[in-house]
């Protein structure tokens, strides 16, 4: 005969089982899903035997939960984890592959064993809600975790109606446990078709509701406008605030590759950053537009083309990764650009993860000056010269000194660029991935003044600042290096992610810079006017000057090798990390069993007025005598105090006797008269009911209180 617990935990189980559907933007590894699927189904099979066979409900799950852990290790084992004692490298692993990939993320003997433990620890939590405690209402929190993670976590690529399958499997375990609750006869038959009825008919009406309510409001996100307006602003991610994190994720992998008509690889830009102020520079309001892209600002006519082909693998961003500058594009999708920068942007659904797996071609104006034309160069005059040529009044004086200092030999601005390039290219200045302390002016000073040891944007930062100060308008770009060579094609990873100075010079236009050493050699047009490198020292005084008149020119150097970012995990062994942490939660899960039950005494004895008073010392006895494995008498409160005094000693006998003359006292007459010791009178019967039990036993009942997980139907 199925029982209505059986009911209501093959429920839970489906229920947690369709809740996995919200998790596929996540992963591609199907074998996850398999996995969790079979560990859902042991919980859940586990539990409805369990507590057929066991009359204990604490025993019943300590048995259900003890099956669930061998299952999970039947699948580690599947999976390939045959050395008990590599699942610390293995979980490490796992929590680094997270951090280096995208979704979805490819599959990872780590991931799937975090992930399946998680779920096998949801299902059992809802499965005691629902079934052991009888609050289904509260199996929504577990339900609803996987959605609530991956909607968080990549807010662009869940849709809402990815809580459909979800919201089917909840109204399946009400509709499971209200029917368990209904005396079993015709009519109430007829009331569980009806309920039944009923909410699949709210579930029907609901869900295309809250589509269209989402439709028609503004909702969280906000850059959404208006009700079916399809105007208003975009809003922009900062490309920059993700640099640092790709640099230093531990695992390197390629996220685009390109061929172009050129035979040289070329940088993809993704923005550039025209505003600065205290905090950096940052991205400032733009007007998009749609249509052809205008001609490069400040550059003359009839410079050269050439093409590009570029496959985005695995890459989320809204920015389409282009040289500069684009003259054209064709991709699939809605995209608009900034005149002024000529960024392209995504503006449609999803325009997060708008590039990813995407494919396009562009035609690219070479906009590369010579050597000479940068030497020649003054200062242009963009259009934006507002933002892009701003020097905040509250700059340090310092960083102005330096400047004056390292170009004042100068005799024109691309003169000065390149000074200014070199000066932060020599050996005084270190590449380093290691976060400095502080931020804002005082990180920037303590970058060019003591530490001088940072990453590309720090070195970016530094020129398009240097350069401002001087009068060159200046902005930082965010993009990637060019890559490595792979046949006819160039391999871009996410470790070539770059920031670069654009310095805005008259008749070339936006011209970029290199000023970060080991990790990319600088154009050749930006040291081209130098016939040797310039000794440059520490200081700003023993800067590089430019030639006052043409030398032999010499064999360039030899380029130094590229040095990858440093690896912050290399070298450091995470396993003791993993273990640790095992510990402690396994740690405070054994203890928290003994934690809630004291609570609760305390709670019960601290009552204020008389009756409760009464009344949490008779229900704190109560749950006293099952923690001690004993049956709780049935009777008046008089015939159960009488009933089991006779098994306790003496003393522990006349408390419980003089406890249950009170709770009479309290439910019959109006004057409860002289309440006496409750507390000691709870606590004697307690000590009493412990009598001769050995330490072990104790030990037991306390971290594995029964009363914490029996249903409370009584009454006496």
């Amino acid at each position: 005969m199925i029982r209505a617990s059986d009911r209501t935990g093959a429920a839970v189980a489906i229920a947690m089982a369709l809740a996995l559907t919200t998790l596929a933007p996540i992963t591609s590894d199907r074998g996850l899903f398999l996995d969790c699927v079979l560990l859902i189904a042991v919980i859940g099979a586990a539990g409805i035997v369990a507590r057929r066979s066991l009359r204990n409900d604490s025993v019943a799950g300590l048995a259900q939960a003890s099956l669930g852990v061998l299952a999970l290790a039947g699948l580690a084992l599947n999976a390939g984890l045959t050395n008990p004692f590599a699942l610390p490298a293995v979980l490490s692993d796992g929590v680094h592959w997270v951090a280096a990939s995208s979704a979805p993320m490819g599959p990872n003997l780590g991931v799937r064993l975090i992930t399946t433990s998680a779920i096998g620890v949801l299902a059992f939590l809802a499965d005691q809600l629902a079934v052991t405690h009888r609050q289904a209402a509260w199996t929504l929190l577990p339900l609803g975790i996987p959605y609530l993670l991956t909607a968080l976590a990549l807010p662009a690529l869940v849709p809402f109606g990815a809580l459909l399958w979800p919201a089917v499997g909840y109204l399946l375990v009400l509709l499971a446990d209200t029917s368990g609750r209904m005396p079993r006869s015709a009519a109430s038959a007829r009331t569980g078709w009806g309920l039944l009825t009923g909410g699949l008919v709210c579930l029907l009406v609901a869900t295309p509701s809250a589509l269209l309510a989402g439709l028609v409001t503004p909702g969280l996100n906000p850059g959404k406008t208006a009700p079916f307006t399809g105007q208003g602003p975009v809003q922009m991610g900062d490309p920059s605030l993700d640099l640092r994190r790709n640099l230093q994720l531990p695992v390197d992998r390629r996220v685009l590759s390109y061929t172009t008509s050129s035979g040289d690889g070329t940088r993809l830009r993704l923005t550039s950053l025209p505003a600065f102020d205290a905090t950096g520079f940052h991205l400032e309001p733009i007007d998009l537009f749609s249509g052809p892209l205008p001609a490069p600002p400040g550059v003359t006519a009839g410079r050269p083309r050439f093409q590009v082909d570029v496959s985005i693998t695995d890459f989320n961003s809204q920015w389409l990764p282009l040289p500069y500058a684009p003259a054209e594009f064709t991709a699939s999708g809605s995209w608009r650009h900034d005149p002024l920068s000529l960024s392209v942007l995504a503006t449609g659904d999803g325009r997060d993860a708008a590039t990813n797996g995407l494919h396009y071609q562009a035609t690219i104006v070479d906009v590369a000056p010579t050597a000479q034309q940068v030497a020649a160069a003054g200062a242009g005059d963009p259009n934006d010269r507002g933002v892009t040529a701003a020097v905040p009044a509250d700059l340090p004086v310092r960083i102005r000194t330096l400047a004056e200092e390292i170009t004042r030999r100068a005799t024109t601005d691309g003169q000065s660029a390149q000074l200014i390039q070199d000066w932060l290219r020599s050996p005084a200045f270190s590449y380093s991935l290691d976060p400095a302390p502080g931020s804002g002016y005082d990180a920037l000073t303590r970058f060019l003044f003591d530490d001088r040891r940072g990453y590309c944007e720090q070195f970016a930062t530094s020129m398009a600042v240097l350069a401002r100060t001087v009068g060159i308008p200046a902005r930082v770009a965010v993009g990637f290096l060019p890559g490595e060579r792979a046949g006819d094609a160039w391999d871009v990873s996410i470790r070539d992610m770059h920031a670069w100075p654009e310095l805005y010079l008259e008749g070339l236009g936006w011209v970029a810079f290199e000023p970060t050493p080991a990790v990319a050699e600088p154009p050749d047009y930006a040291t081209g006017t130098q016939t040797t490198r310039p000794t440059h020292s520490a200081t700003p005084s023993a800067s590089a000057t430019p030639s006052e008149e043409p030398e032999p020119s010499v064999e360039p150097e030899a380029p130094e090798p590229e040095a990858a970012p440093t690896d912050p995990t290399a070298g450091l062994d995470l396993g003791w990390l993993g273990w640790a942490g095992g510990a402690l939660l396994a740690g405070a899960a054994a203890v928290t069993p003994t934690l809630l039950r004291r609570r609760r005494r305390t709670l019960r004895l601290a009552a204020r007025t008389p009756r409760a008073a009464v009344t949490g010392a008779w229900d704190e006895i109560r749950d006293s005598v099952w923690d001690a494995g004993r049956q709780w008498p049935a009777g008046s409160p008089r015939q159960i105090g009488t009933t089991l005094a006779d098994g306790l000693p003496p003393d522990a006998g006349a408390a419980l006797r003089r406890v249950s003359l009170q709770v009479e006292r309290a439910r019959y007459a109006e004057d409860l008269g002289e309440l006496g010791e409750l507390g000691a009178d709870v606590a004697a019967v307690r000590s009493g009911l412990a009598a001769g039990v050995s330490r072990p036993r104790k030990w037991g009942r306390e971290l594995l209180p029964r009363s914490l997980w029996r249903r409370l139907h009584w009454r006496g």
